[in-house]
């Protein structure tokens, strides 16, 4: 991500406010200057100097470098994407890994764990900066509906179902590009005014931009790529309710681990979207009570000091009792 909510910006910032010194290395751009063989070399050499290496996601890092990595000192790596097979970059990886953090649980997290990590697996939810929370700030609530998200072409039915639904609304506003990614069927006509759309750059928000876009919005609507897998969920969860804003979210297995139904609402079907949406509009004392609970959760527990507090329990003492969901696998 290239804002303050990516996901290495905030466990940075969590791991420093636990009392780590964190030194940051973007292996990317590294490739991109030095090429792969010299970043390679640039990591290993300066490996030696830290008691732990913390890998994001892990695709630039190959199984020879981890090797050599793992000789020297521990490595945890965590992944918050998911997909219908296990990358081959990371079933490859695993093997080297001491510590491994996902945003998927149950069966999900045992099958990765089952892949070779040599130490302990375990759920890791999206956490929340709180200190992008400008006090006494409030946004306008200038749109009504907002659905911000990336297409996948693997999305399940329930996803491409929701875009489907609210393409036909004329209260909703889009960003990111998954409202192309649907079900339904189109016209040589539809498809060019799909394809002339990609021009508009409007249409994709970042930054700062992306924080004050959420927090205008009265209704945030969220739909997962997938809805089966323990606990996994989109980021925008985080995002959402981090910010203050209203979100409806199609319900997923673990939903109600994390949060209650006085915190985040849930749908499972068209016709109690469309009146849910309908209901929230027309109260907004309720909707925004609802709102102000998810944020107080996020804000007091879901914050980056205590999810990278819960991560270095693990780390430490193979265990952590600072929430109720804790999903572990040894």
């Amino acid at each position: 991500m290239d804002h303050a909510l990516g996901g290495d910006i905030l466990l940075a910032k969590g791991l420093r406010s636990n009392g780590c010194t964190v030194d940051t290395f973007d292996f990317k751009q590294l490739v991109k200057q030095l090429g792969q063989s010299g970043a390679d070399d640039a990591l290993l050499a300066m490996s030696g100097k830290y008691d732990l290496i913390l890998v994001g996601k892990g695709e630039r890092l190959s199984p020879t470098l981890a090797a050599k990595l793992a000789a020297k000192l521990p490595i945890a790596l965590w992944y918050g994407d998911i997909r219908n097979e296990v990358p081959g970059y990371l079933a490859a990886l695993l093997p080297y890994v001491d510590y491994f953090f996902m945003t998927s649980g149950g069966e999900t997290l045992k099958q990765y764990h089952l892949l070779g990590v040599k130490n302990v697996s375990a759920y890791l939810f999206n956490p929340f900066d709180p200190d992008l929370i400008t006090s006494g700030y409030s946004e306008e609530k200038s749109l009504e509906v907002l659905f911000t998200g990336t297409g996948y072409r693997f999305a399940g039915d329930e996803r491409k179902a929701t875009l489907d639904y609210l393409k036909q609304r004329s209260d909703v506003t889009f960003f990111g590009g998954a409202e192309k990614f649907t079900g339904a069927r189109f016209s040589l006509w539809q498809k060019l005014k799909k394809e002339l759309s990609r021009l508009n750059k409007h249409r994709k928000v970042r930054g700062d931009a992306y924080f004050e876009v959420i927090q205008r919005a009265k209704i945030g609507i969220g739909v997962n790529a997938v809805h089966h897998i323990n606990k996994y969920t989109s980021d925008r969860l985080t995002h959402y309710t981090g910010f203050g804003t209203f979100f409806l979210t199609h319900e997923f297995d673990g939903l109600r681990e994390l949060f209650s139904p006085d915190e985040v609402v849930s749908f499972q079907t068209i016709d109690q979207l469309d009146s849910l949406i309908a209901h929230y509009l027309n109260n907004p004392i309720e909707r925004e009570a609802i709102a102000k609970n998810a944020q107080q959760k996020v804000l007091q527990h879901y914050n980056c000091n205590n999810i990278t507090g819960m991560m270095l329990d693990i780390i430490n003492r193979g265990t952590s009792d600072r929430f109720s969901w804790m999903d572990i696998v040894k």
